[in-house]
């Protein structure tokens, strides 16, 4: 039999709701619900062509059921138990927006977590006000007895030390740090400490006079190969290597020689003659 409308009827969306109520099926007015109500209509105006009536439903269940986006169970539980109260419902719901949520307090973020907490509180506050007293003693009362329990936002767990002091320790007692019992019951150095330390000591300055040795000699011979260079520099002429040789840099606030400056002055001008030499070739 074909669909009696073109048109989705008023019966046929009041039986297409009240089987989303049975069957958990998503209708709230969200974007599941939105893509729930798409598929159902489409599904039996256009491809089944039928009228959208409770047995149809119930007869295209297999068919429809993978493409449809349904309530969780903690949701389902939840508003099974607000219908009765409405009002309290909503109450304890602004208080638990108003006081959870932070880290030590109850969920309060939309998902299953939230659901169940207010499920708990609303079934053990029966009797009771809505108010934060009375709330308290629910949540005593519910995680004190046996059964489900609230769903809280954990506090972040310190994992390390905060302070500088505290990351560079490593457990070795500060005020005893490199003493040892002594025969009277004090604390100090042995004889063997004091001289294990005189040794550290004189390795270390023989090591330190080594470098400086080194250093020294080093810049001796790099002082002798300057004064080598410099002394060897000559000229295109006579006159010109004569310019050369009379060229010196001297240490300031001494007369000594400072020889690898002088060797880049005369190199700087024996760079200038030959150039000068080039260009008057160039203009003959």
């Amino acid at each position: 039999m074909a669909r009696s409308s073109e048109q989705v009827t008023q019966n046929e969306i009041n039986s297409y709701k009240s089987f989303c109520d049975k069957q958990r099926i998503i209708h709230d007015g969200s974007q599941d619900d939105q893509h729930n109500a798409d598929f159902i209509f489409n599904y039996f105006v256009n491809v089944w062509k039928q009228d959208i009536t409770e047995q149809n439903l119930n007869t295209a269940w297999e068919h429809i059921r993978p493409h449809l986006k349904f309530k969780s169970a903690a949701r389902a539980e939840f508003e099974k138990i607000t219908s009765a109260a409405p009002d309290r419902a909503r109450q304890l719901d602004q208080w638990l927006q108003a006081h959870g949520g932070k880290p030590g307090q109850l969920t309060n973020t939309p998902g299953d977590d939230t659901f169940e907490n207010l499920t708990l509180l609303l079934g053990t506050l029966q009797g009771y006000e809505i108010s934060t007293p009375r709330i308290q003693d629910a949540i005593d009362r519910i995680q004190n007895r046996p059964g489900r329990k609230l769903h809280y936002i954990e506090a972040p767990r310190k994992t390390q030390p905060t302070s500088r002091a505290a990351l560079e320790d490593d457990g070795t007692p500060f005020v005893t740090q490199g003493l040892t019992l002594q025969r009277d019951g004090s604390l100090g150095k042995s004889p063997a400490d004091y001289a294990r330390e005189a040794r550290q000591r004189s390795d270390r300055d023989v090591e330190a006079a080594n470098q400086q040795r080194t250093g020294a000699s080093a810049q001796s011979a790099a002082i002798r190969e300057a004064k080598n260079k410099a002394e060897g520099l000559r000229g295109n002429t006579h006159s010109e290597s004569e310019q050369i040789q009379r060229i010196f840099v001297t240490t300031p606030g001494t007369s000594d020689i400072n020889w690898p400056d002088t060797l880049a002055a005369r190199q700087n001008l024996q760079r200038g003659l030959n150039k000068a030499q080039e260009t008057r070739r160039f203009i003959r």
